[in-house]
């Protein structure tokens, strides 16, 4: 009987990765999901998974820049014990919504046996959250990243292309 073994993958920062790109990322990712929220209730799933995903990397760019290294994956109450040890906590309310959120991750895929409640109204203690987790950087840090180009990120720089009107059309 042959046994497969899963190897944990582990994001370091010898290898490239850098705080302030999944910061950026991770705000993009709420500001997208805040869009969602004041749109239209259709939009509430992908407004969920978005502020996930945001504060997914949020918390993996505390570890990141506290550890040097981010393990690949998804479970916001996983990432949170592990940024913990590095000296914070979020207040009782904002835990509780940090657990709600965690199960946003599955609005990828419908599941009517185990429905998820999702609202416009939840978008404020997800900004909460976020807000809380943003402020354990370095004054310095935040100081960095809000002045920083937004159209750069990861190595690119975000642009628009301008369009080619085909005129055999």
């Amino acid at each position: 009987m042959c046994k497969l073994f899963k190897k944990k993958i582990v994001f370091k920062a010898s290898d490239g990765f850098k705080s302030d790109d999944l910061l950026k990322y991770a705000i993009d990712h709420l500001r997208s999901a805040n869009l969602l929220f004041d749109r239209n209730p259709i939009c509430f799933d992908s407004g969920g998974y978005l502020s996930h995903l945001g504060l997914e990397l949020i918390l993996k760019s505390i570890l990141l820049n506290k550890n040097g290294e981010f393990p690949a994956i998804h479970n916001l109450k996983k990432l949170y014990e592990m940024a913990k040890k590095s000296g914070f906590e979020l207040k009782k309310i904002e835990k509780e919504m940090l657990m709600k959120v965690n199960q946003f991750y599955d609005l990828r895929y419908a599941n009517p046996k185990k429905p998820i409640e999702i609202g416009d109204e939840d978008w404020k203690t997800i900004e909460s959250v976020a807000n809380s987790l943003l402020s354990n950087f370095p004054e310095e840090t935040l100081k960095e990243l809000y002045a920083t180009d937004y159209y750069e990120k990861g190595g690119r720089i975000l642009m628009r292309k301008k369009k080619e009107i085909d005129k055999n059309t």
